[in-house]
């Protein structure tokens, strides 16, 4: 293999960085005065900034959606942490409502304070309030894509 052979085969290498100092002055002085390998060690320096390029912005996107990640992980939570809440905070009205009334709250011939009545009546404002956010939400979404 003659001198022309071994640079050219280092051109690619040359281009990524990949090669130590001696080397790459080698390919250099070569290129200077090769036309054939200077226009190569363009071609593969073009490759490499364009994969480069390329590496940059998978990393941001990666990174990104790493975020997004961690924030529908945190909404869940909350929201978890929200629908306990909500579920001690009526268990705990509806104790209270049946001790401060005696267990007999009328209202429309239904007692409201009886464990039936109390959570069709919950379930239905809880499903008013889901199908609400849901609306809002939906609006919301809408209004930032018109942007």
């Amino acid at each position: 293999m003659n001198e022309h052979e071994s640079i050219r085969a280092m051109l690619a290498l040359a281009a990524a960085g990949a090669l130590d100092p001696a080397e790459s002055t080698r390919v250099e002085r070569h290129a200077n005065v090769c036309d054939d390998c200077r226009r190569e060690l363009e071609t593969w320096s073009r490759y490499a900034y364009g994969l480069r390029e390329l590496m940059e912005r998978t990393r941001t996107r990666l990174l990104q959606e790493r975020a997004v990640a961690e924030g529908r992980r945190w909404n869940g939570l909350m929201l978890g942490v929200l629908v306990v809440f909500g579920w001690a905070t009526g268990l705990t009205l509806w104790i209270l409502v049946r001790v401060f009334t005696g267990a007999v709250l009328t209202v429309f011939g239904a007692n409201l304070v009886s464990g039936l009545t109390w959570s069709l009546v919950s379930v239905v404002l809880s499903w008013m309030t889901a199908a609400a956010a849901a609306l809002m939400l939906g609006k919301s979404r809408q209004m930032r894509r018109a942007l």
